[in-house]
């Protein structure tokens, strides 16, 4: 649950004027399998990443670094053209939240529900498998279950399914019960 409320926003409008440009499903898969690449070299080099958040960068060292990207890795002209706005508005910052939005997109044209899942600790496979099947029950849809570890929830979960969030997490009960405290207290 790292992408800020912001960040989704602004993914959400990027995915549908990128899938809105694109008529077959050749190139909706080619698009996904590019975005997708792009994030795993994401996550596969910390220099990846700085060179994504950095602000110091400035626009043309960005876009020159996305050329090679996209001349190296051989990306759709689509998704190219997407890190290159990405760059010209610096918002390259966004790309993880994009590449979550993408998966959302495909999700929801195959009628699977994309689910996002953070607990405090990882789950097990038969925790994982249990709760899939049980949100799958609740939902009455297939579901596409991402699960993420935040060690800040103290213990608990907490459920993002499309666009509601559901926060059962000992960190927020915590704060609740802070601010009740406090608010008596003045």
């Amino acid at each position: 649950m790292s992408q800020s409320l912001q960040q989704t926003k602004i993914a959400k409008r990027y995915v549908n004027a990128l899938f809105a440009s694109v008529t077959t499903k050749t190139e909706i898969a080619t698009m996904s399998k590019d975005i997708a690449d792009v994030m795993s070299m994401v996550n596969a080099s910390t220099n990846f990443q700085t060179f994504i958040k950095s602000p110091l960068l400035s626009v043309n060292q960005h876009k020159a670094g996305i050329e090679k990207l996209a001349k190296k890795a051989k990306l759709s002209k689509p998704v190219t053209n997407l890190l290159m706005i990405l760059a010209e508005n610096r918002r390259l910052n966004v790309l993880p939240a994009i590449s979550h939005e993408v998966e959302n997109y495909l999700a929801k044209e195959s009628g699977t529900v994309p689910v996002r899942v953070a607990t405090a600790r990882a789950l097990s496979a038969a925790d994982q498998k249990k709760l899939g099947a049980d949100l799958k029950a609740a939902i009455g849809n297939d579901i596409s279950m991402q699960t993420f570890v935040d060690e800040s929830l103290i213990g608990g979960i907490v459920l993002q399914v499309e666009s509601t969030l559901i926060d059962g997490s000992i960190k927020t009960k915590l704060d609740r019960l802070e601010r009740q405290l406090t608010s008596k207290a003045a």
